[in-house]
């Protein structure tokens, strides 16, 4: 799981009161770890904290599913650069100090579509909408609402999945998606197509992926697809140094945001590079964030000029086989 941790790097100018190192590094960036405890109130309480340090010169963080506006508010009024790693959505749009380094759970259906016109052309595409509470799946239907060369027909759910799956079956759709956010729901809909006796694929995106998926879908689950923002390090060729060191130092691979959270760092180091950094530099960081080109281990990190991450190279594709996801790559490289 994702650890509950905010951090932030801390500028230090390189040599005052020690001997410099070789490589002459005009700084140098110490990581503070503040726990945020996965909440909006815990995340505000290290926000304050944060802002008030001057030595902090950005914040990678925080660990909030949503990244809540309170926060954000309070960093871009300290000027203090808040690289979202993790989280899946924000309540408050772009600001100058706002750089989210992923993109948002939203946007996942892209790959979805890509994937079914490209690597399984589907032409009848049947949308299962999970409307139980909370669900929040309406985003993925509204994508697929606007395709023009498929046939998408919207079941809504909101209790069983049975009649859905034997409407799949009788449309003989080509693929079912699910539309839902909640993993135990998308495995009652995995149980329920593989008891109707759907063998077509199926596809969903973001938090439905998860252990409780893995586990309660069980067989059913196998050939499931999913689009996620975040890559496997240890299936990604650019992070096996990464990889390697975390087992070296932790006694096992590194776990799902791991590799993002160490590109937020050296994106952060990038921008301090060319700011004065030394100084405190806060809004010039947080400018320099979005003028960059960085090649992360995970992926390639750049910024449309609506301060929006490029995405194309931030969405991957993962299979469910046997009681694990296994990673298949950026979506676009399928």
């Amino acid at each position: 799981g994702q650890a509950r941790r905010s951090g932030a790097p801390a500028g230090r100018p390189a040599g005052r009161g020690r001997p410099q190192r070789a490589c002459r590094a005009p700084f140098r960036l110490a990581l503070r770890a503040e726990d945020d405890t996965g909440t909006a109130a815990g995340a505000l309480r290290v926000a304050e904290r944060l802002a008030a340090a001057q030595e902090v010169i950005a914040v990678v963080g925080p660990t909030t599913d949503v990244t809540p506006e309170a926060v954000v508010t309070r960093y871009a009024g300290s000027r203090l650069a808040t690289v979202v790693v993790a989280a899946g959505s924000a309540t408050k749009g772009a600001t100058e100090t706002l750089c989210v380094i992923r993109p948002f759970d939203a946007d996942l259906p892209t790959a979805l579509i890509d994937y079914l016109a490209h690597v399984r052309p589907a032409e009848r595409i049947r949308v299962v909408e999970d409307r139980s509470p909370d669900a929040g799946g309406w985003e993925i239907t509204e994508a697929f609402r606007d395709l023009r060369l498929a046939r998408v027909t919207v079941d809504t759910v909101r209790d069983g999945f049975g009649a859905a799956a034997r409407a799949a079956v009788t449309a003989r759709a080509d693929a079912v998606v699910f539309a839902g956010t909640s993993p135990a729901r998308a495995a009652r809909c995995a149980v329920a197509l593989a008891e109707a006796g759907y063998a077509g694929t199926r596809v969903s995106s973001g938090p439905a992926l998860s252990p409780v998926f893995l586990r309660d879908a069980g067989d059913a689950g196998d050939g499931w697809v999913f689009a996620e923002a975040y890559c496997d390090p240890a299936a990604t060729p650019a992070a096996a140094e990464f990889t390697a060191a975390h087992r070296a130092r932790f006694g096992a691979p590194p776990d799902r945001w791991a590799a993002e959270a160490y590109d937020a760092v050296g994106l952060i180091a990038r921008a301090a590079e060319t700011t004065s950094a030394a100084a405190g530099d806060r809004g010039g960081i947080a400018r320099r964030l979005f003028l960059l080109t960085y090649q992360g281990i995970s992926r390639p990190l750049s910024f449309r000029t609506t301060r929006r991450v490029r995405s194309e190279t931030g969405m991957f594709l993962y299979r469910a086989e046997g009681g694990r996801a296994r990673f298949l790559g950026p979506y676009a490289r399928l």
